[in-house]
Formats: structure tokens, sequence, C-alpha cells
């Protein structure tokens, strides 16, 4: 693994396309907010990333350093979040979007978005320092 294709790029890079992937889903149901019979949908990215991680169970997470070794299948390769139909009450018309619950989700999706981004710069930052010190 070069100092480019860290862990910690690697998670940042897979928490913003999710993020990006939530962000659609949001839209999408702000946007049917008035459809009859539109049911909101979700993504809960937290807990597949908790299962690709290896968090919140007993078993212990495989690293490997080399293509040729034995995969995990919890890796965040295998990352995979899934959009799933809120159980949420319907109104009279068969719709369960609840518009101020989907801005809040909108709000937050957004200021994790940009926490993402700041961290990549920062660690890009870091890693061109590393570079340019030993020229010094």
């Amino acid at each position: 693994m070069s100092l480019i294709e860290s862990v910690d790029l690697t998670i940042l890079e897979k928490f913003l396309d999710e993020s990006i992937k939530k962000h659609s889903v949001i839209a999408s149901n702000i946007a049917n907010a008035n459809t009859p019979n539109y049911k909101a949908k979700e993504l809960d990215f937290e807990k597949a990333f908790k299962k690709a991680l290896g968090e919140g169970d007993d078993e212990i997470s495989l690293r490997t350093t080399d293509p040729e070794h034995i995969s995990d299948s919890n890796s965040l390769e295998n990352l995979s979040t899934e959009v799933e139909i809120s159980s949420a009450p319907a109104r009279a018309d068969g719709n369960n979007v609840n518009l101020e619950r989907e801005m809040v989700k909108l709000t937050e999706n957004n200021i994790s978005y940009n926490l993402g981004i700041q961290l990549i710069t920062k660690k890009l930052k870091e890693i061109r320092t590393a570079i340019t010190s030993g020229r010094r």
C-alpha cells in the first residue's frame, strides 16, 4: 500500500461516496414530498461502515497488505448500503415524507460531507508536507 493509498483516505473516499448517495436519496424524498402514495427512502451508511470496519461484532477483522492475501468479507471494498423504504406513518394521501425531517437529514449530511472534504484536505496536506520537507 502506498502512502497515498492509506486506510484513512480509503475510508474517507467511501464516506464521501456514501454521502453523495445519501444526498440523492434525501433529495428524491424532498422532490416527492407531495406525491400521493410515495414512500420515503432511507440510506443508513453508518451501519454499513460499522459492519465493513468490523465494529459492533465480536469477530476480529482481518487486514491484508497484499492483494494475494485472503480477503476479509468485512472490508471497505465490500461496503454496500441499501436503500430502504421508511416505515414512518403515512398521511391521508399515502405519502410518508416528513419535509422537516428530510431537511434536517439533508443539513446533517451536508455537514458530514464537508467534514469529510476537510479531513481529506488535511490528510493530503500532511502527505505533501512529508514529501516536501525532505527537500529542505
